[in-house]
């Protein structure tokens, strides 16, 4: 007894160093299991008593699917077979690997939270083993079930690390596990997996590399977060297309870049213009009227056909005369020629001009600033005053007040909402990106001027208002800048980095959260509005212009609360802000509720000034860049 009893101690001590871990893909999650290690199964085979049961060996198997009726565990192990031989890797599987390795190498240092390349090809492979639907079912009776089995065994000193993979209870796969942070090696196991998959289970033969590797792909960024993921490359023109090569597409017609609505005028008015159409250089601006195009009165004209008359070929002429808001009479002929897409439309609510953002292109910034000197003429940028001397106040807003509509817009391009964030304020942070990686953590801070000399800014959100449009919301109501109107936006605060892989295909990593200027997190709070028209929201939009005429805002607990929403807040805390003023679609009652608060400035300057100003928490808030 003396040679167990010293022994015993040395067991004791080795016990806790390895852990087996089972992934049982089907029906069910990956369900972890530890699994005794050499020594303790050592310490059974020599002091455990006669008699007594085994306990469950290293690697043990655990499945989801049910049994079928009339099966029983039999008291006689039964031998398990050897797996099938691994196959030889083809050019398609060796450009899989090399795409997975690349994919893997661009991710560990930029994931949001580290992980391991063992970590990340193992979330891929439970994303892989889910069961397939068959192609077809049958016509009577129940569909065979099928399950994965995933065993991994971690090395210990006396045994390298092992992974076996089990197919309705046949061995599929038994290797040796590469190291924790190898990527070549576990790029080349999770490869050999995918044509083990192809080569053996009927449900997968007809599918080839590149689909198991999406959905390899995108089962593990799915692990990440909601934004990242994976996009296959464009499949390769057929055979029969390279031999009779398809029409290219007819090429769009070119425009003049014009606009047209119709108003209770005679004649339609210009309701937006392109930033590449030359009517800017003849004068011509929204609310200018067109009376003729090539000789014909557009008095009785639909809109439609006046539409189609100002296209054409690309280098052709069209005439147009114009009537000017001024009274003057504008003729000339003009060059069709090919438009970038638009992204800023202008249109009137009454005597306040509303700018439409629909998303943010590499344009959107100017598109906005050409607007806005359309409608401030003759006002300069306040830009060599940024801050008025003692005793002296700002210059007078030239407009009785002006709407950007964000509603709908998801979002765009993160540096042109900075831009025009810029075309609003002096000088000020927006936003700030911070990730794991270095060149994530950035602070986009401007210092310019406000082209619209403090103009009353009423930003109009909605449900789909998301990302950069967020950002821009966010930036303007946390400078104390604009009203934010509607309801609570969508919530995604998470910057996203791409990359193409070898084999063409899109990697889109989110590795960035985004805080607003006052600090506080984007993800899955969005921008509470300071005024709001959700018909589930907590005050109703008569109470809150009441209370603003008061000089009170209702949603002020709910806005200073906001404000200290940090990334590691319980979501919880999150949804809860966010029933205050639920995400609620574009209403009418948008524009109405920001049309009042401009008709009464004193609750315009109340829903500014009712906004907490907690600058101080943020280290850059008050830097002048």
């Amino acid at each position: 007894m003396m040679p167990v009893r010293l022994l015993r101690p040395v067991c004791t001590a080795f016990t806790g160093v390895a852990l087996s871990g089972v992934l049982t893909v089907g029906s069910a999650i990956a369900q972890p299991v530890q699994a005794h290690p050499f020594w303790n199964r050592l310490l059974h085979h020599f002091a455990g008593r006669p008699g007594a049961p085994s306990s469950t060996p290293v690697g043990s198997i655990a499945t989801t699917t049910s049994q079928p009726a009339g099966t029983g565990s039999s008291s006689r192990p039964t031998p398990v077979p050897t797996a099938p031989a691994l196959p030889e890797f083809t050019d398609e599987d060796r450009l899989a690997e090399l795409t997975l390795s690349t994919a893997l190498t661009f991710m560990l240092p930029r994931t949001l939270t580290a992980h391991t390349p063992q970590e990340l090809c193992l979330w891929g492979m439970q994303a892989l083993l889910e069961v397939p639907q068959p192609l077809q079912q049958p016509d009577h009776g129940q569909a065979p079930s099928s399950s994965f089995t995933l065993a991994v065994q971690p090395g210990t000193m006396f045994s390298p690390a092992h992974m076996s993979l089990l197919h309705d209870r046949h061995p599929l796969l038994s290797v040796r596990t590469p190291g924790k942070d190898d990527v070549t090696g576990w790029s080349h196991l999770s490869l050999q997996l995918i044509t083990l998959l192809r080569r053996d289970v009927p449900s997968y033969q007809l599918m080839n590399d590149e689909t198991l590797l999406s959905r390899f792909l995108n089962g593990l960024l799915a692990r990440l977060d909601p934004y990242s993921r994976y996009q296959s490359p464009p499949p390769p023109p057929s055979q029969s297309d390279a031999v009779t090569p398809a029409q290219p597409p007819p090429e769009p017609a070119a425009s003049v870049g014009l606009t047209l609505r119709r108003t209770r005028a005679h004649f339609p008015v210009v309701a937006a213009l392109n930033l590449d159409s030359p009517l800017w250089d003849a004068g011509i601006i929204p609310g200018d009227s067109l009376t003729s195009l090539d000789h014909q009165s557009t008095r009785q004209m639909a809109l439609p056909a006046l539409q189609a008359m100002l296209t054409g070929p690309a280098g052709s002429t069209v005439e147009l005369e114009f009537r000017t808001q001024d009274g003057h009479h504008l003729i000339r002929n003009f060059t069709r020629g090919r438009m970038a897409e638009e992204s800023v439309f202008p249109e009137q609510a009454g005597r306040f001009p509303v700018l439409r953002v629909t998303h943010f292109s590499s344009r959107t910034a100017e598109e906005v600033s050409q607007y806005l000197s359309t409608l401030l003429p003759e006002t300069p940028p306040n830009s060599s005053l940024p801050h008025p001397p003692d005793g002296r106040t700002p210059p007078a807003p030239t407009l009785p007040g002006l709407v950007l509509d964000l509603r709908g817009n998801h979002g765009g391009i993160l540096q042109q909402a900075v831009m025009t964030a810029a075309l609003f304020l002096d000088h000020g942070v927006i936003a700030t990106t911070e990730g794991r990686a270095a060149e994530a953590n950035h602070v986009w801070s401007i210092q310019g001027g406000d082209l619209t000399n403090n103009t009353p800014l009423a930003l109009l959100v909605d449900q789909d208002t998301g990302s950069a449009a967020e950002v821009l919301a966010a930036a303007l109501a946390d400078q104390q800048r604009a009203v934010v109107t509607g309801s609570s936006t969508f919530g995604k605060g998470m910057v996203q980095i791409s990359s193409t892989l070898p084999n063409g295909g899109h990697l889109s990593l989110t590795w960035a959260h985004i805080t607003a200027p006052q600090g506080w997190a984007l993800q899955d709070l969005g921008v509470l509005p300071q005024l709001c028209t959700s018909p589930q929201g907590q005050f109703s939009l008569r109470d809150q212009l009441a209370a603003l005429r008061a000089d009170q805002s209702l949603m002020t607990d709910a806005l200073r609360q906001s404000r200290l929403i940090s990334t590691d807040s319980p979501e919880a805390a999150r949804r809860a802000l966010r029933q205050v003023c639920p995400p609620a679609a574009a209403s009418p009652t948008d524009i109405s509720a920001a049309l009042a608060l401009f008709i009464i400035p004193h609750t315009y300057r109340a829903a500014l000034l009712h906004l907490p100003d907690n600058t101080a928490i943020h280290p850059a808030a008050n830097t002048t860049p």
